[in-house]
């Protein structure tokens, strides 16, 4: 339902010419002057999903799955929502013979994204076409776990409504944290 994206490119103020120790030369502004930082966060509700069944022909049709029957809402209170119960897996019901499931599609919530990474970069004029270029990348700087879909299946009560697994690592990813160093030669 929302999805925001957050992104701060900045210009770190220090070294010469730059609001702090803008008198800074030699040594000391190669140390402290030229600095970037790059931020980006992904905040996100949770997608939905589909409750399943599985290895029973309840519509006379040859398929052996589908919706089952919702007999209650599906969703729990975000309070009461574990890795291993996200969603009451009582609420559904394989359907009657001769029957389709009459649950809707895409009708639980899934888990959400929070992850932010950040990076760090400094640039070095070595010669007038050389240049030292360092970078240092924390993907999800505050280690937020961010939770798969759980299993959807009712006919496999003991993994129904269980996460098992997490979100992996790149833009969106974040499944934990993560620094990555760099120091290129450009020329």
């Amino acid at each position: 339902r929302h999805r925001a994206v957050m992104n701060l490119m900045l210009d770190l103020p220090f070294g010469h010419g730059a609001k702090y120790l803008s008198s800074a030369h030699g040594a000391v502004n190669q140390l402290v002057g030229g600095w970037q930082l790059y931020w980006v966060t992904f905040l996100q509700s949770g997608q939905y999903f589909s409750p399943s069944y599985s290895g029973f022909d309840s519509s006379n049709t040859n398929t052996t799955s589908g919706l089952p029957d919702r007999i209650a809402d599906g969703n729990l209170p975000s309070g009461q929502r574990t890795i291993n119960q996200w969603f009451d897996t009582a609420a559904f019901v394989v359907p009657r013979t001769g029957t389709f499931g009459n649950s809707g599609v895409n009708i639980l919530e899934g888990p959400g994204l929070n992850v932010s990474h950040l990076t760090v970069s400094k640039n070095w004029n070595l010669t007038e076409r050389v240049r030292l270029r360092y970078i240092a990348a924390i993907a999800d700087i505050f280690n937020h776990h961010n939770l798969y879909f759980p299993a959807s299946n009712i006919s496999v009560p003991a993994q129904a409504g269980v996460i098992s697994s997490d979100y992996g690592t790149g833009a969106e990813g974040g499944a934990r944290r993560q620094i990555e160093m760099r120091l290129r030669l450009e020329f």
